[in-house]
């Protein structure tokens, strides 16, 4: 049984080496956050440039600029090095398209300043790089393995997600505002990222900690002065160039509240794998203390040839029952691990939702052209028309892809 002991002991040394590697992934997230909160500001800050041909937010453009800048450098500090690890193929992928995507901000920022291409594309632009960044996020929400911590990434995650989505709608209404109206096209584009983010909001609610969730339930109100401008921007109505500052300063208010809850998200899954380091590196059952003895006390439980409460089999032979076996150990350890994987079955059940209305999005934008709104507006309504789900539309939709591959 002293080979036991060593692959208790060594399942325990795995434990706390995922966890601390968890526990740094948590610390890039940080910085990642930090990241996506300037580059969302730089955005909005762009639109209006480019909406009000070039009068509005000059100053603010250069200021965006040079803190993304220093955000950005934060952020490459505390990246794990490239080096070939086992199980880190997919997130080094995912690294190297957001390192690929940011390469791309300073020609992106001149074409801005001289105005030499439209706000869609800039924020087309703007958005496929905040969204390699959240990918990061995404993939560890989808590997940690604890469900305490699992429960705590997901919940950010899905914050983070509703905090860009209202970052859109920051943008897309300084559009408007900017240009003095709003298209067809940008109305629409508001209504689905308000409930879009209503969606991803939701999901933050199930997963998160009573804490932070009050702290959400506490400013969840967009407002009516938001609301006001909301109901101006989705109905056409006129707007003075008034509005786009207005507009501009309380959504960003808004969203600088909604960092302080992201902060606090980052705060509490640092915590949660600190503390699940320390219960793991003090765990200190009987068995592994007395594994240096020649002779330790092995209880079957449940077996019927052992029925006398003084009977025990250990290395010598029969002897009384000196405390928990190695056998409880493991069977306890067994039933731990099924816990765990119940509960971690149902949070990936959400990720995997999320996956496959992905997809279902990348072929409708490959296939028809559809912007990436467009095709999540159409996975909706056809999901309404039908009163289904979205993700049995979603998988629908990728049979059909499935029968179209040559």
């Amino acid at each position: 049984m002293s080979r036991a002991l060593e692959y208790l002991r060594a399942s325990r040394a795995s434990e706390i080496a995922s966890l601390q590697r968890l526990l740094r992934t948590g610390e890039q997230i940080t910085a990642i956050s930090e990241l996506i909160h300037v580059l969302q500001r730089e955005r909005g800050a762009s639109n209006i440039w480019l909406c009000s041909a070039g009068r509005l937010f000059g100053e603010e453009l250069e200021q965006r600029a040079v803190e993304v800048e220093r955000q950005q450098q934060n952020a490459m500090a505390v990246l794990p090095e490239a080096e070939a690890q086992p199980g880190f193929s997919r997130f080094c992928m995912l690294i190297a398209a957001a390192l690929q995507a940011l390469e791309g901000l300073p020609a992106l920022r001149q074409q801005v300043r001289q105005q030499g291409l439209s706000q869609a594309q800039a924020m087309e632009a703007f958005n496929h790089i905040i969204c390699t960044l959240l990918n990061l996020v995404f993939e560890a929400a989808d590997t940690a393995s604890e469900p305490d911590i699992s429960r705590a990434l997901i919940a950010l995650f899905s914050f983070m997600q509703g905090k860009e989505l209202a970052g859109q709608e920051r943008a897309t209404g300084s559009a408007g505002f900017a240009a003095g109206e709003f298209t067809p096209a940008q109305r629409q584009r508001i209504q689905v990222l308000i409930d879009a983010q209503e969606q991803s909001f939701a999901t933050f609610s199930q997963f998160a900690d009573a804490e932070n969730l009050q702290r959400w339930h506490a400013m969840a109100d967009a407002g009516s002065q938001i609301e006001r401008l909301r109901r101006i921007a989705c109905t056409g109505a006129q707007c003075g160039e008034n509005g786009v500052l207005q507009w501009f300063t309380l959504l960003s208010t808004r969203l600088d509240h909604m960092k302080q809850i992201e902060d606090a998200l980052c705060a509490t899954l640092m915590r949660r794998c600190q503390r699940a380091i320390a219960a793991t590196q003090h765990t200190d059952h009987p068995a592994i203390a007395s594994a240096e003895d020649a002779s330790f006390s092995l209880y079957i439980a449940g077996a019927s040839w052992l029925s006398a409460p003084e009977t025990t089999l250990d290395s010598d032979g029969l002897a009384p029952q000196l405390g928990r076996s190695v056998l409880t150990l493991i069977r306890e350890q067994s039933q731990r691990l099924q816990l765990q994987a119940d509960e971690l079955a149902t949070m990936r059940a959400s990720l995997d939702e999320r996956k496959t209305i992905d997809q279902a999005k990348s072929w409708l934008m490959q296939q028809h052209g559809f912007s990436e709104q467009d095709a999540w507006q159409a996975l909706r309504k056809s999901a309404m028309n039908q009163n289904k789900r979205m993700l049995d539309i979603a998988q629908a939709v990728l049979a059909v892809a499935a029968t179209l591959k040559p």
